[in-house]
């Protein structure tokens, strides 16, 4: 009964091994945009012809309650958010969470079998 408890201490001591940066993680998408300005005589946004400015960067983040807030990202912040942004980390968080819990639930169950 006890190497079990050691088996799931260690499963989770190596699971909290993969969690990513914390300190780095922002969660939400990078986009792409294309913007009009609908000024007149703007060659960039000329009808049939102009694609728009840009790109420009926009971070999309979920809040919850069907709310997405979406943020400018200025072009020189773009490398830094794809890094930090990396949606994988905040994935990768996730999933590790939720596979800590199952381990710490196991583990409950374990110490509460071993009681006298």
């Amino acid at each position: 009964m006890k190497d079990k408890a050691a088996q799931l201490t260690a499963s989770r001591k190596q699971l909290l091994q993969q969690m990513p940066d914390l300190s780095t993680v922002l969660p939400g998408s990078l986009l792409s945009r294309m913007v009009r300005c609908n000024k007149p005589g703007c060659r960039f946004c000329e009808k049939g012809k102009g694609k728009g400015h840009g790109p420009i960067w926009i971070l999309s983040v979920s809040l919850g309650n069907r709310q997405v807030r979406q943020i400018p990202v200025p072009s020189e912040m773009k490398k830094e958010v794809e890094e930090s942004l990396s949606l994988r980390a905040f994935a990768q968080l996730q999933n590790v969470l939720k596979q800590i819990a199952q381990v710490n639930l196991e583990l409950f169950k374990e110490r509460k079998r071993q009681r006298p």
